[in-house]
């Protein structure tokens, strides 16, 4: 069932406190913003455990979160955005598996960052598309499928697309949840179908759920008393220096 070697939880103790905390602070950023996780835990988590595993570890741990979440966030979705989204994601992410399968992991490296960079900037953009085709769900469903499977980071076509109709709070975040929640299960199904998913991987993302937890309740908490513009500048600040080490880790690591 699982095309990996890996039998035990194969990391140091060093190892795996970094990957707790790194878990920890981007299921809180998830909690009180929306999104974020993958985005900004792949890029660091890559420096630690490598980018493969990096993605495998935020597909399952992110896929962790959103159901955790979703009694929280299950009203106020936007039904018709959730199907459209979906059915794209679906037919974009065999695409991204191959890519992840079989291209270098120096493109790859380059390809998160530079990805990261764009959604930074479309994000920073904020454009009123409040009025656009829904082809534009369409063509970010696609675009986010592909990046689901390639690099765990399917969140920015979502965020822009949601962002730019001008979404509800709660709309935006219960919609976005159940997009991650049920796109992030087809992924995983499609990793265990080729093999891509270790028992290690299982275990050290069983290891550090506590931390997901912690962070997402902590993120309750501050959700209400952080202004969300004041945190979501700080998050793109980070998310661009995360696409830029990754850009500058292919190119020259």
């Amino acid at each position: 069932m699982f095309g990996r070697d890996h039998v035990v939880m194969d990391v140091s103790i060093a190892t795996f406190v970094g990957v707790a905390l790194i878990v920890l602070a981007t299921a809180f950023t998830q909690s009180v913003v929306g999104f974020g996780f993958a985005l900004l835990s792949v890029p660091i988590m890559m420096q630690v455990i490598g980018l493969h595993r990096a993605v495998i570890l935020a597909s399952l741990i992110g896929t962790a979160n959103n159901v955790y979440q979703y009694r929280d966030l299950r009203h106020d979705q936007d039904k018709d955005q959730v199907k459209r989204f979906l059915w794209a994601s679906f037919l974009g992410a065999p695409f991204g598996l191959v890519a992840f399968i079989y291209a270098d992991q120096h493109v790859l490296k380059v390809f998160l960052g530079v990805g990261v960079l764009l959604g930074v900037i479309l994000l920073m953009r904020g454009r009123d598309l409040s009025e656009a085709h829904i082809s534009l769900d369409w063509i970010m469903g696609l675009v986010s499928g592909f990046l689901l499977t390639s690099t765990s980071t399917n969140g920015p076509p979502l965020v822009f697309a949601l962002q730019a109709r001008k979404s509800e709070p709660q709309v935006f975040r219960s919609t976005l949840n159940m997009i991650f929640l049920i796109s992030g299960l087809y992924g995983l199904v499609l990793f265990l179908i080729f093999g891509e998913i270790g028992m290690a991987d299982l275990l050290l993302s069983v290891s550090v759920l506590p931390s997901m937890i912690a962070g997402v309740t902590v993120g309750k908490v501050v959700r209400n008393r952080v202004h969300p513009d004041r945190f979501r500048i700080a998050v793109l600040v980070l998310l661009a220096i995360a696409g830029v080490n990754s850009v500058y880790s292919g190119l020259f690591q």
